[in-house]
């Protein structure tokens, strides 16, 4: 009778464990996302760790790859305890500033409450403020609250005014909507684009180093304290070409068949610029003078032919430089009777050329000098059309000669 008592008591707790254990029983999760800098290419592997309510991981994980040069990839049936997970993607990316793949892989992360979810984006914009997310769970706020204060504060920290509500994983650099210009111009921002040669190789390199910068700074408090990562994202800025990234991004997602249009991310960029930089420049400005190289020869500088005053020259070495204020576009159109070769590179010009009438340029960048160099050659004549902020008509004109 006794032992009858023990087997009974021992089938009881037996069946109380295992109703607990069902309780506990992993729920099937199925998602699919896409991992942008730019889009990640086919190849690239994503990662999935499960993660407890201390966002610690347990040990569970799950390996999948992306599918599709749009940075695609499915996580099929995973069987997880928690709703919470973090996902990382590691490989090679299609940079937006060069128009090429990446010459080195780069690894992006993400963590999110993926109950009642199908959908996970990995990007910059979850991989910065993993750190912050962990760090205010770890003082027992929960995920969901944590998330939305440091998207929050880091939406502050780029200087977006109009904060919206989406999670940065439902975020796509190639959907025409507000929220994903803010990614797209943070993207942007955090490359460096150089014309130097060999320095291609360094670029990648360098994206995650700020990256793992901006990261730790801003998990501590939800602030980025170190002046210097502001400066980095400010010099990056001022070596952008704006209209050859949108063209870059479009000739990619055409591609693909993918007709979305890209969002405008410049006025986002613009925004960065207007809390962070020590001199915002209000009217259109054509330096007297300006190196024709500033990134080689910054020093070396020579006449500026854009000075509206000046209208006789000798024929010789000139520069193309002007400065335009946040949010403004300029174009200026040579028309020529004469002989003229181009000196170097654009450095922020977009240049079309209108042989053998003359050439167009077009600005790229706000707030910053944009030059080139250009040799007026034997003698002739040329008409210098102005248009300031894309207007219609030309805002000046001025015509030169030179012998």
């Amino acid at each position: 009778m006794k032992e009858f008592k023990i087997l009974f008591v021992a089938l009881i707790i037996s069946i109380s464990i295992s109703c607990k254990k069902k309780n506990e029983e992993s729920k099937n999760y199925s998602l699919n996302g896409k991992a942008q800098k730019g889009p990640f290419i086919t190849g690239s592997i994503v990662t999935l760790n499960e993660l407890n309510s201390n966002l610690g991981q347990t040990g569970k994980s799950f390996t999948s790859s992306i599918t599709s040069n749009n940075g695609s990839f499915i996580l099929n049936n995973v069987s997880l305890n928690s709703n919470l997970a973090l996902l990382t993607a590691n490989g090679f990316y299609y940079s937006e500033i060069y128009g090429q793949l990446s010459a080195a892989p780069i690894t992006l992360q993400a963590i999110a409450n993926i109950s009642n979810k199908e959908k996970v984006n990995i990007n910059v914009l979850t991989h910065l403020i993993r750190g912050r997310i962990e760090n205010l769970v770890s003082k027992g706020m929960n995920f969901n609250d944590a998330n939305n204060q440091a998207k929050s504060e880091f939406l502050l920290f780029l200087g977006v005014t109009n904060i919206f509500n989406e999670d940065f994983e439902n975020l796509d650099i190639s959907t025409n909507e507000d929220r994903n210009a803010v990614l797209l111009a943070t993207s942007v921002m955090l490359q460096r684009y150089t014309t130097i040669l060999g320095e291609e190789g360094k670029i990648t390199a360098e994206l995650t180093q700020l990256l793992s910068t901006l990261h730790v700074d801003f998990a501590t408090d939800g602030l980025i304290s170190n002046r210097s990562s502001i400066d980095q994202i400010l010099y990056n800025i001022s070596q952008l070409n704006l209209i050859e990234i949108r063209n870059n991004i479009v000739k990619k997602y055409t591609e693909l068949n993918q007709s979305d249009s890209i969002p405008n991310f410049e006025k986002y960029i613009a925004q960065f610029q207007q809390k962070y930089s020590n001199n915002l420049y209000t009217n259109f400005t054509y330096p007297l003078m300006a190196s024709p190289e500033p990134i080689i020869a910054p020093d070396i500088k020579i006449k500026n032919i854009l000075v509206p005053t000046d209208t006789i020259y000798e024929s010789g070495p000139y520069s193309i430089a002007a400065i335009i204020p946040l949010n403004k576009k300029l174009k200026i159109k040579f028309i020529f009777s004469g002989s003229f070769s181009f000196d170097g590179v654009g450095h922020g010009w977009e240049i079309i050329n209108n042989f053998p009438d003359g050439f167009t340029l077009n600005s790229q960048r706000q707030n910053e000098l944009m030059t080139m160099g250009m040799n007026l050659e034997n003698e002739g004549s040329a008409t210098i059309e102005y248009y300031e902020n894309n207007s219609n008509s030309p805002s000046y004109i001025k015509k030169i000669t030179w012998k």
